[in-house]
């Protein structure tokens, strides 16, 4: 212990909480120091704030990391926020961002946070693409309880966009999909949707028009006899999606 970087990592935190954090320091995690994940150290969600470790490489030289929350009294919930890979490199390809566990339903000691109903997975995940510069890409897995709704619509072949993980993307500038829902026998782990944001202007404009080709042809699907259980809210994301994009949206 000791340093500038670890001293500002447990700063605030209730002293159990501190010790969860010092564990995992003895176990090889360690602060971000000068890594691109620095920028979420202590980055606030509304009334908490986010704590990055940073772990071992794997075999392609991407970083794996934690993201944990913490309340204003210095508790970390029970489960990480996030455990994820961040990789980065010369082109705008090889820069990426994948949550491979994303727990947006976090508890403090009995109280229960839900991310997406306080309105703060957004402002997580605009602060997420921030890493990510055009031509890039992110990941989100969509097999954890937390992404059921994302789940249930992919599955049911609704436009990526439409579902509550792809609406996020689409907020933090990402303007197409793809869809792996597929593992590999597992090599390539859970299930997860991916989405790319565009290298330039001409890309962006080419990218939205086939969002609006996509989501119009949605929306004007016959529903049928039985109302689908997710479609509502999936109308309801196009219709959103469709207007930011006629109000010229780009993520700041």
């Amino acid at each position: 212990m000791g340093s500038q970087a670890e001293g500002n990592l447990l700063d605030g935190l209730a002293p159990e909480h501190r010790a969860l954090i010092e564990t995992l320091l003895a176990k090889g995690w360690s602060p971000p120091w000068e890594h691109p994940l620095a920028r979420l150290q202590g980055a606030r969600l509304g009334d908490y704030r986010l704590l990055v470790l940073l772990g071992p490489k794997n075999n392609v030289g991407s970083r794996y990391f934690q993201l944990f929350l913490a309340d204003a009294s210095g508790r970390l919930a029970d489960e990480p926020l996030a455990l994820g890979l961040h990789n980065s490199g010369p082109f705008p390809a090889y820069n990426w961002i994948e949550l491979t566990q994303y727990h947006p339903v976090q508890r403090f000691a009995g109280h229960i946070s839900d991310l997406a109903g306080e309105g703060l997975d957004r402002k997580l995940f605009e602060t997420l693409s921030e890493l990510v510069p055009p031509g890039g890409h992110m990941m989100v897995e969509y097999d954890s309880p937390g992404q059921r709704a994302s789940e249930r619509m992919l599955t049911r072949g609704y436009p990526p966009v439409a579902s509550p993980l792809g609406f996020l993307m689409f907020l933090a500038g990402c303007r197409s999909y793809r869809d792996w829902y597929i593992s590999e026998g597992g090599r390539e782990g859970p299930r997860k949707l991916q989405c790319f944001k565009p290298l330039n202007e001409d890309i962006r404009r080419e990218k939205e028009e086939r969002l609006r080709e996509e989501l119009n042809a949605f929306l004007a699907r016959p529903e049928g006899s039985a109302r689908e259980e997710w479609l509502e809210l999936a109308h309801r994301n196009a219709r959103e999606v469709l207007a930011a994009l006629e109000e010229g949206y780009t993520n700041p």
